[in-house]
């Protein structure tokens, strides 16, 4: 891509410099890791805008800066202005994959989207050329730069969409133009900005607005995605445990996994922590089939995958006999039940150190007081709420404790240290329960 091919694209104005027959190395939203040559694209954030960086810009020989203000710098490299350019950035991305023949997975759902991208990607490894999205890599800035990454040698792109509000996942659908497109589960994760989980169901099925004659695979358990029918624009496969003839089989350390696929049988051992991501196994499993990656390298990779992940049922040892349990990343209702119902498949002596789900809005009362129910019915753990979402929740749980804030809690331990064999810590991530991981490790 030449510096002049990309004026056209963005049919933008030359406000300052030359227009010269330059090629352009990258693009680069962030001067800190920007290159000599790369395009520098000023993306305008809530706390960060990318105008304020200019300078360090031209010091670095930027081939070319991408503006949406009038900015009065005298500098021989050519600044384009354009209207917006966040626009910009996904304009230059989808001319970037129009380049290549690549199929493209997208992964959207309230809970299990990343493990659910990861294992779809290692599963096609066996036997394609894969770019996947980087950690959550998953909205209109993480979606377009990972579509930047593609080059010749890549077979498969799998991306993962999230979403705030409605709007957003359509947007990266039709920025991506998906062939085959994933739902995890409809929850109530930012149920507080779109009221109501027929409303977050509405906005997950937007990943379906930039497909043409594609599959959509979905959690047949799911009572929202399990009443999808075909439409003209995609076929539609309801996943399951049925749809492998799976048996769980708990044992006392790990779960065996017995699944039957054309009338062959295949097992693996699961730790525990991987139970509550059966349907995320499931879904991957039949997009690994789709693209007709054998069975036997599928299981090899689950028999190879620890389900360890930062932040999401992480274990942690805190000495010979006491493990925490990072659950940390984010938390909602369902993953928070599922949180708990890991926790139960531990022997020893246990408790839930439970912080706020936050976005919630109005339904925030109701959710936490659902969870209390859930809990009180729980006599062999004990319960640490903290927060102010949580305080419903500690007349109906007789076993708890409750502190409004991580300091307090924090202070609190310093003078009596836990004596528990698991402590499972569950929290929205803005929570920052990082700091009684730091505080306890």
């Amino acid at each position: 891509m030449k510096v002049g091919e990309i004026q056209t694209l963005l049919h933008s104005t030359l406000i300052q410099g030359k227009i010269k027959d330059k090629k352009i190395s990258n693009i680069s939203i962030d001067t800190r890791t920007m290159k000599k040559g790369d395009a520098f694209i000023c993306l305008v954030g809530k706390r960060l805008d990318g105008h304020q960086y200019i300078k360090e810009a031209i010091k670095k020989k930027a081939s070319v800066i991408i503006v949406s203000k009038i900015i009065s710098i005298k500098t021989d490299i050519p600044i384009l202005l354009v209207d917006n350019t966040d626009e910009a950035l996904q304009t230059i991305a989808r001319y970037h994959k129009e380049k290549f023949e690549v199929s493209v997975i997208a992964i959207t759902g309230s809970v299990g989207k990343t493990t659910t991208k990861e294992l779809v990607a290692h599963f096609l490894e066996k036997k394609y050329s894969v770019l996947k999205s980087e950690g959550n890599f998953n909205n209109h800035i993480g979606v377009p730069m990972t579509m930047l990454k593609l080059n010749k040698n890549h077979e498969i792109l799998v991306l993962e969409m999230g979403m705030n509000h409605s709007g957003e996942i359509a947007r990266l659908s039709m920025l991506a133009h998906p062939n085959v497109a994933l739902i995890t589960n409809i929850g109530t994760s930012h149920i507080g900005y779109l009221k109501s989980k027929r409303n977050i169901f509405k906005a997950k099925m937007e990943i379906t607005v930039g497909m043409h004659h594609g599959m959509l695979l979905v959690n047949g358990e799911d009572p929202y995605l399990k009443r999808i029918k075909a439409v003209q624009q995609y076929d539609v496969t309801l996943v399951s445990k049925d749809t492998f003839h799976a048996q769980i089989k708990h044992r006392k350390d790990h779960i065996d996994l017995i699944l039957r696929v054309s009338k062959q049988v295949y097992q693996v051992s699961l730790p525990y922590c991987a139970y509550h991501l059966l349907d995320s196994i499931f879904l991957a499993l039949q997009v690994g089939l789709l693209y007709h990656v054998r069975m036997e390298e599928m299981i090899e990779v689950l028999n190879h995958t620890t389900f360890q992940l930062k932040g999401r049922l992480e274990h942690i040892p805190i000495n010979q006999h006491q493990i925490l349990i990072n659950d940390t990343y984010n938390a909602s209702l369902e993953s928070s039940c599922a949180a708990l119902k890991y926790l139960k498949t531990l022997s020893g002596k246990k408790c839930m150190i439970f912080g706020d789900i936050l976005e919630l809005g109005k339904k925030s009362k109701k959710i936490h007081q659902q969870l209390a129910r859930v809990f009180q019915k729980e006599k062999e753990i004990d319960f640490i709420l903290i927060g102010s979402e949580v305080k419903v929740m500690k007349r109906k749980i007789k076993h708890c404790l409750y502190f409004h804030t991580v300091e307090e809690y924090i202070h609190y331990i310093e003078t009596k240290p836990l004596k528990y064999d698991y402590m499972l810590l569950k929290a929205s991530h803005n929570m920052h329960f990082e700091k009684i991981v730091e505080k306890l490790k």
